[in-house]
């Protein structure tokens, strides 16, 4: 569990960096004391999804499956809160690979 970039990460406190690394990096100096690696958060992401049901083309999220998401979410049908989560960092993971940006939970 330590290795993964999804489990092991704060979910309030700590960066996501868009450098590709294995092993989520601790260090007492920043924030939450946990680094991890935008892609590898990705790729966890991609693995799990269809454990959610969630439909990825090629590794990516259509228009259409994000919006399902989202009707499901608003609707507070099964597993909404999973759904909406997995799909904020989806998006989060995404844009910060795309842009080179961190993810920062503060």
């Amino acid at each position: 569990m330590m290795s993964s970039h999804l489990l092991c990460h704060s979910d309030c406190e700590g960066f996501y960096v868009p450098v590709d690394f294995n092993e989520v990096l601790f260090d007492d100096r920043l924030p939450g004391q946990m680094l991890g690696s935008s892609f590898r958060l990705r790729d966890e992401l991609i693995q799990i999804a269809p454990k959610l049901g969630i439909d990825l083309t090629g590794g990516q999220l259509t228009d259409p499956e994000a919006d399902r998401i989202n009707r499901i979410a608003e609707a507070d049908g099964p597993f909404c809160i999973e759904l909406m989560v997995w799909l904020a960092l989806f998006e989060a993971s995404r844009l910060s690979i795309e842009h080179q940006t961190l993810i920062v939970f503060t």
